[in-house]
C-alpha cells in the first residue's frame, strides 16, 4: 500500500498545471504504422481553417484561433514541410500535429511536438501514435536527435503517449515535481522524479 495520497482523475484535470518533456534520443523512438485507409499531409494552402477547425473541436481547455497559428508557427516558409495533418478514409482532416523547433527548453535548437489535436470521434481509435510517429519521423529527415514538449498534467491519455514515446518529464522545480507526482497514480507508465 502505498502512503502516497490518492489522486483522483478528475482532481488531476482540475489541476491541470502546464508540465514539460524531453526526448533525449529519437533514434530510439518507437514507430507505429497508421490503419488502412488513414494517411498523413503536410500543410497546404488555406489549411489554418483545417488547422483551427480540428482544434476548435479537438481542444478542451482553451480556443485556438488563426491568430494562435500565427503566433506560435510565424515562419510561414517552415509551415509546409512541418505542420502535418491526419487524413480519414473519406478525406476527411481529423487530426494535427507540428514538428516546429525552439531553444527555449533545452538552450539549443531542439525539436519541439506542437499543437497535437484529433477531434473527438476519432479519439481512441489508435491513431495518436502512428501520427508521432510521423511527426518524429519529420524531425530526424531535419536532422533532430532530441525533441521536447509542453503539455499540461490534465491530459492523461496525452502523456500515456508521450511516455510511450521515450519523452519524461523535465522538472524544473518542485511545482512540475508536485504536478507529475499528483498524475502518476493515473500513469501507464512510472515517472523518475
Amino acid at each position: 500500500m502505498s502512503d502516497q495520497p490518492q489522486t483522483s482523475h478528475e482532481d488531476a484535470e482540475k489541476a491541470n498545471v502546464n508540465v514539460w518533456m524531453v526526448h533525449p534520443n529519437l533514434a530510439a523512438s518507437p514507430r507505429f504504422e497508421l490503419p488502412a485507409g488513414y494517411r498523413m499531409r503536410f500543410y497546404g494552402e488555406g489549411d489554418v481553417e483545417t488547422w483551427v477547425r480540428i482544434h476548435e473541436v479537438a481542444e478542451p481547455f482553451l480556443t485556438p484561433t488563426a491568430e494562435t497559428f500565427a503566433r506560435y508557427m510565424p515562419d510561414e516558409a517552415k509551415r509546409p514541410q512541418r505542420v502535418m495533418f491526419l487524413v480519414d478514409a473519406d478525406g476527411t482532416d481529423i487530426g494535427t500535429v507540428t514538428a516546429w523547433n525552439s531553444d527555449t527548453l533545452l538552450g539549443r535548437d531542439a525539436g519541439l511536438v506542437h499543437w497535437v489535436a484529433i477531434v473527438p470521434s476519432a479519439q481512441g481509435l489508435g491513431l495518436a501514435k502512428p501520427m508521432l510517429s510521423a511527426i518524429l519521423d519529420v524531425f530526424r529527415e531535419l536532422g533532430y536527435n532530441e525533441a521536447w514538449l509542453e503539455t499540461s498534467s490534465g491530459r492523461i491519455p496525452a502523456l500515456n503517449l508521450y511516455l510511450r514515446f521515450g519523452f519524461v518529464p523535465y522538472v524544473r522545480g518542485e511545482a512540475d515535481a508536485a504536478a507529475w507526482r499528483a498524475v502518476a497514480p493515473q500513469l501507464r507508465y512510472p515517472v523518475a522524479l
